[in-house]
């Protein structure tokens, strides 16, 4: 009977005072999603906020679009993502081999700058001149 109540406590104890191990808080931890976040500068202009700028990610075909203040925010699976950031009449830059990791925030600012026009002015009288 003795040995009965002895492993009866010792049962007990360990339920209420061992620590629990959960295999799936290693996968949930795995599969967390991780984040890129950042503004998007408009270089022409003091480095001003550029809003409705675009950021799209070639690897899932998913694009966001920059808030009023430039800010974006992607959340994204862990592994290798490339960038593009583009906005209408400005230049467009990709930033390659971007490395999200599960449950991270990477920090990313970019500033985008203004297509220049090549022409002259003899090209420009030229046009005039045809019509």
């Amino acid at each position: 009977m003795r040995f009965f109540i002895i492993t009866f406590f010792f049962f007990i104890s360990l339920q209420n005072f061992g620590q629990s191990f959960k295999m799936s808080s290693l996968i949930d931890d795995y599969n967390r999603n991780g984040e890129i976040e950042g503004v998007v500068f408009d270089g022409e202009n003091e480095s001003e906020p550029l809003i409705f700028a675009e950021v799209f990610v070639k690897e899932t075909n998913m694009a966001v679009v920059t808030e009023i203040d430039g800010s974006f925010k992607l959340s994204l699976k862990p592994g290798k993502y490339s960038l593009l950031f583009s906005f209408i009449g400005y230049k467009s830059i990709e930033i390659k081999n971007i490395e999200v990791s599960s449950s991270s925030t990477i920090k990313l600012n970019q500033v985008l700058n203004a297509l220049k026009i090549e022409t002259s002015i003899s090209e420009i009288n030229t046009i005039l001149k045809a019509k």
